[in-house]
């Protein structure tokens, strides 16, 4: 009969799943939808004119720097903290729905897996104590037939 030989016990942990940011494709794919997105915001009519003077070129790199380090990349973010880099331009609720906006419809465009587009979204939303001070809508109750809001006189 041949001998039996026990192989040692590897101390090393089981692979762990890949992050969000390798699922999506690493650094190019990030890079790739976060300048689709860039390029949105930044022409939008609605929200476009908070970056009238930002570099673009900066944008896009914060942005991804940010978007990898919550997808689970190993990549510093060199931005200021949210509250600081937003607390000068006064942003109402519905800003930052508009970003939202544009963020949700370039994930679908670009066809970012649905499990990878939920955490983006979930993750921004988290943010907006810390971008405004307003609510995310600011829409009132409809009022009943025949009364006016006195806002509106």
């Amino acid at each position: 009969m041949g001998k039996c030989y026990l192989l040692p016990v590897s101390a090393a942990e089981p692979p762990s799943e890949p992050s969000l940011f390798e699922q999506l494709g690493g650094e190019p794919e990030l890079r790739r939808i976060v300048t689709r997105f860039v390029d949105r915001v930044m022409g939008d009519v609605m929200i476009g004119f908070f970056f009238a003077r930002v570099d673009r070129s900066r944008l896009i790199q914060r942005e991804l720097e940010f978007s990898a380090r919550h997808l689970g990349a190993d990549i510093p973010y060199t931005g200021r903290t949210m509250p600081a880099a937003h607390a000068p331009h006064h942003i109402m609720g519905a800003h930052f729905m508009r970003r939202l906006q544009i963020l949700k419809e370039t994930l679908k465009e670009l066809q970012v897996s649905p499990h990878i587009a939920q955490h983006w979204i979930d993750h921004t939303m988290k943010l907006l104590p810390q971008i405004t001070t307003h609510p995310a809508s600011e829409c009132a109750a409809p009022l009943p037939a025949g009364e006016v809001s006195e806002k509106v006189l």
